[in-house]
């Protein structure tokens, strides 16, 4: 795939005695074929609330990237994150595709972010060896009515300023994919994949670089203006409490980043800010049918845009997996079973346009859900990027829905943050 490897092994220690946990001894070991560099932090003493620039609630990738921009450009940072490490929900339980922004609507934010996003990650990814592959993709349309929405994604692609992006002769296609049934294509050559977890690794270890400073195993309670700006108090696994104050705030905390905006005092449910919950359901196929495909496959989604379709992603180790479906949860619970019935649905859905796959050949994989705004059955929603000085709260950013293609927009996001804030 003509990457080199980046490998980065993280240790941490914590401590907890009325302060914070920040990572702490960090050891990265950043091989780049003839190097090996080692960075440590020191136990930071947080009996007493300690200051900073910016406090970043969330340590997805999103959050990752706003702290490597922000710690980057000089401002003293710390990121709070609930759980033991980074990226352990919707950053870590997705397809892993750089997206191109073809199906977004003109001058929303996830077409322009996305597209901008796409350069960004692929530059990123080769300066600091972050395994990826620029595979590709086929939208594959079934039939006629198929092939008339297809013609209408070309064109907003198009129009979004998606490069690689044409027609494709179904002759050609049939001679690249055999294995799948196609009336029309579109080929997206600026589509790829990425190795999610070590572009995290790599924004961390960048972060910690310059300073900025991690509270992993933190829940944040409260977020309370103060006239410097606001504090943010936490509790750790063990219940103790500590707080840092700062004079921004960054809300990326993901599935529950409408919960804390909330907490700065703001009404979710009036802002259009409230969050549903939509799990999508992975499964794997099996290594004998892994020749099915050698490209990422992808049907033509809906209008609404809930999801993509159930697609078929190549993996960087060559392996195939189908997903994900979309189904709206009741309930905020993060529940990643996968059912019997998603099994007989999936394969349902795969043998629409894949040829010679049997019921057996596929596997449960893992499950994600999405923070989306979007409710079940309604339109389209954008990205939530919001300074909220109009409603009172200078300096609190709010990251709300960063679902699909946020993985692909992180350094994008990052950027515009930061633009926010100039």
């Amino acid at each position: 795939m003509g990457c080199i490897e980046l490998s980065l092994f993280i240790g941490f220690k914590y401590a907890s005695i009325n302060k914070i946990a920040v990572a702490s001894d960090y050891e990265a070991q950043y091989y780049l074929g003839i190097s090996t560099l080692f960075a440590y932090m020191s136990y930071i003493n947080m009996s007493s609330s300690l200051s900073y620039d910016v406090i970043i609630i969330g340590a997805g990738i999103v959050g990752l990237a706003c702290a490597e921009r922000l710690s980057s450009s000089g401002a003293k940072v710390l990121v709070i994150e609930r759980h033991p490490g980074f990226g352990n929900e919707t950053s870590s339980r997705n397809s892993e595709v750089i997206h191109a922004g073809i199906y977004y609507p003109q001058n929303s934010l996830k077409a322009i972010l996305c597209v901008d996003g796409n350069r960004k990650i692929y530059v990123w990814c080769e300066k600091y060896r972050i395994p990826h592959y620029r595979i590709g993709k086929f939208i594959v349309a079934v039939n006629k009515d198929e092939s008339e929405r297809l013609e209408n994604i070309y064109q907003n692609g198009i129009a979004n300023g998606v490069q690689g992006l044409k027609r494709s002769p179904i002759e050609n296609f049939r001679k690249e994919e055999p294995h799948i049934n196609a009336h029309s294509v579109l080929w997206s050559g600026s589509t790829g994949i990425v190795d999610s977890h070590k572009l995290m690794a790599s924004l961390e270890y960048l972060a910690i670089e310059c300073g900025c400073d991690f509270a992993y195993n933190h829940s944040v309670e409260q977020i309370k203006p103060i006239s410097s700006g606001y504090e943010v108090v936490s509790t750790d696994t063990h219940g103790n409490k500590s707080s840092a104050t700062a004079g921004i705030i960054i809300n990326s905390a993901g599935l529950d980043s409408d919960s804390v905006a909330e907490m700065a005092g703001i009404n979710a449910d009036k802002t259009g800010y409230r969050l549903h919950y939509c799990k999508g359901h992975y499964f794997k196929i099996t290594p004998s049918k892994s020749h099915i495909a050698n490209h990422l496959i992808y049907p033509v989604p809906n209008d609404k845009l809930h999801s993509l379709g159930i697609h078929i992603t190549c993996e960087l180790d060559g392996s195939l997996k189908l997903g994900p479906d979309s189904q709206y949860l009741a309930t905020r619970q993060q529940d990643y079973s996968i059912s019997g019935e998603a099994h007989r649905k999936f394969y349902q859905a795969a043998a629409e346009y894949i040829n010679g796959l049997e019921y057996d050949d596929i596997t449960p994989g893992l499950a994600g859900i999405r923070p989306k705004l979007q409710t079940e059955g309604g339109g389209f929603r954008d990205f939530v990027i919001a300074e909220e000085s109009g409603k009172g709260l200078p300096g609190l950013i709010n990251l709300i829905g960063i679902e699909s293609p946020g993985l692909t927009c992180c350094l994008t996001i990052a950027d515009y943050v930061f633009g926010l804030l100039r």
